[in-house]
C-alpha cells in the first residue's frame, strides 16, 4: 500500500505535465518515456534503500525473517485483485496478455548485469560510479526512439525507416549528455582517472547507443509480425535491459583492456 500510494502521489504531477506537453503540440514520446523510466528507477531505489535500512536496524534475525515473509505474502495476495482490475481495464488488458514475456526477459538480462557488476566491484570499485551514467543515458535514448517508432507504427501500420535524422540526433546527444553528468559526478564524487579511460568511456557509450538504436528498429519491425504484438510492450523493456547489459559489459571490457595496457589507475 505504501508503494502504490507513493506512486499515486508522484503520478499526479506527472499526468499534469503530460497533459500540458500534449496541449503544447510537443511529441510526448520525447519526454514521457525518459521521465517515466527515471521515476520508476528513482522510486524503486528509494523504497529499497529505506526498507533495507529499516530492516537492518532490527537486531533479531527471526524478526527480520517474519517481517520479510509478511511483506512478500502481502504483495503475493495483491496479484489476484490487480490482475482482475487490469483485465477489466481495456487500456491495461494488452499489457496483461503480452507484457509478461518482455518483462521477464528484461529481468533475466538485468540479473546478468548484476553478476557482471559484482565482479567489477571487486576489481574496479571506482568504475561503479560510472555505470549508472552510461546505462541510464543509453537506455533512455534508445527508449525514446523505440517509442517514436512504435507510435508511428500504431498510427500508420508501417515502420518509419526514413526517420534517420532522429537517430543521428539521439546519437549526438550522447556527448553533451555524458559530459554534463560526468561533470556533476566529478563534483559529487571526485575521481582522478586517466584520459584514456574517458576516451574509452565515450567510445563505449557511442557503440552502446548505436547498437541500441539499431535494435529499436529491429524490435519495432519484428514484434507486430509475432502474434500481432504491441511494439511498445516488447521493445522498451528489452532495450532498457540491453542498455544496462551493453553499457556494463562493454565499459568493463574496456577497463580490463586499459588495465592490462597499464593505462588505467584508480585513486
Amino acid at each position: 500500500m505504501l508503494v502504490s500510494r507513493l506512486y499515486m502521489v508522484v503520478d499526479w504531477p506527472w499526468v499534469t505535465v503530460y497533459h500540458h506537453i500534449y496541449e503544447a503540440v510537443v511529441s510526448t514520446d520525447n519526454i514521457a518515456t525518459p521521465i517515466a523510466a527515471s521515476l520508476g528507477d528513482s522510486i524503486t531505489l528509494a523504497i529499497l534503500s529505506v526498507s533495507g535500512q529499516c530492516l537492518f536496524i532490527i537486531p533479531d534475525t527471526n524478526t527480520q525473517i517474519a517481517i520479510c515473509t509478511t511483506i512478500i505474502t502481502f504483495f503475493l495476495a495483491l496479484i489476484t485483485p490487480l490482475l482482475y482490475y487490469s483485465w477489466n481495464n481495456r487500456y491495461a488488458r494488452p499489457a496483461v496478455l503480452q507484457g509478461w514475456g518482455p518483462v521477464l526477459l528484461a529481468m533475466l538480462i538485468s540479473s546478468g548485469v548484476g553478476v557482471i557488476m559484482s565482479k567489477v566491484a571487486e576489481r574496479f570499485p571506482t568504475l561503479l560510479a560510472f555505470l549508472p551514467i552510461i546505462n541510464g543515458i543509453g537506455g533512455n535514448l534508445a527508449a525514446i526512439q523505440a517509442s517514436r517508432l512504435s507510435t508511428h507504427f500504431n498510427l500508420t501500420g508501417q515502420t518509419d525507416f526514413g526517420d534517420f535524422k532522429t537517430s543521428v540526433f539521439l546519437l549526438l546527444l550522447v556527448y553533451p549528455g555524458h559530459a554534463v553528468f560526468l561533470g556533476a559526478k566529478q563534483l559529487l564524487y571526485p575521481t582522478h582517472l586517466t584520459a584514456a579511460f574517458y576516451i574509452a568511456f565515450f567510445a563505449t557509450a557511442t557503440a552502446q547507443v548505436m547498437i541500441l538504436l539499431g535494435m529499436a528498429y529491429l524490435l519495432v519491425m519484428v514484434s507486430p509480425h509475432i502474434r500481432n504484438l504491441d511494439p511498445d510492450l516488447y521493445s522498451i523493456p528489452l532495450l532498457t535491459a540491453m542498455g544496462d547489459f551493453l553499457g556494463t559489459s562493454l565499459l568493463s571490457l574496456s577497463v580490463v583492456v586499459l588495465d592490462l595496457s597499464g593505462l588505467y589507475t584508480e585513486d
